[in-house]
C-alpha cells in the first residue's frame, strides 16, 4: 500500500515582489502524494535574527487561496496558489530585525486515507522547499 510523504507536495514561487514597505508572493502548491489533502493552510512568516542565528516569529502571514474556497482541498495532482500579502512596515516597527531573504512557510492539513483524516503538519525555509520542488 502507497505511503503519503509530504515531499511529494511541491512548492513553487510564481511571483515574488518587494516594494514600498510590502512584500508580496505567490506560491504554487501541488500534490503528488497520491492522497487527497483537504483543509489546507498556508503560511509565512520570517524569522528573528538573534546574535548566534535565528529563531521562529510568532506573528505569520496566512496565505489566501486564488479559487477563495474553503476548505482548501486538493486531490493527487491537482494544484493551487496562495497568495501571501506582508505589510511590513505596518506591522514590525523595527525591520532590522527580520531576516526577509529566508521566509518560513508552514503548509498543515488532513491526509485523506479511506474515510479517515489524518492531520499532517511541515514547515521549513521556503527556499528549501522550492529547491527540492525542482
Amino acid at each position: 500500500m502507497e505511503q503519503f510523504d509530504d515531499k511529494n507536495i511541491m512548492f513553487s514561487i510564481i511571483n515574488s515582489e518587494s516594494e514600498n514597505g510590502y512584500k508580496s508572493y505567490s506560491i504554487e502548491v501541488e500534490n503528488k502524494t497520491g492522497f487527497e489533502l483537504t483543509h489546507l493552510i498556508f503560511n509565512l512568516s520570517y524569522p528573528i535574527k538573534t546574535a548566534n542565528g535565528t529563531k521562529s516569529n510568532p506573528f505569520v502571514i496566512e496565505g489566501r487561496a486564488d479559487n477563495l474556497a474553503k476548505p482548501v482541498n486538493l486531490k493527487t495532482g491537482e494544484s493551487t496558489q496562495f497568495a501571501i500579502f506582508a505589510p511590513i512596515n505596518e506591522v514590525f516597527a523595527n525591520t532590522d530585525l527580520l531576516d526577509f531573504d529566508n521566509p518560513i512557510i508552514e503548509l498543515s492539513g488532513y491526509v485523506k486515507e479511506g474515510n479517515k483524516e489524518i492531520p499532517f503538519k511541515m514547515a521549513g525555509a521556503l527556499r528549501v522547499y522550492v529547491d527540492k520542488s525542482n
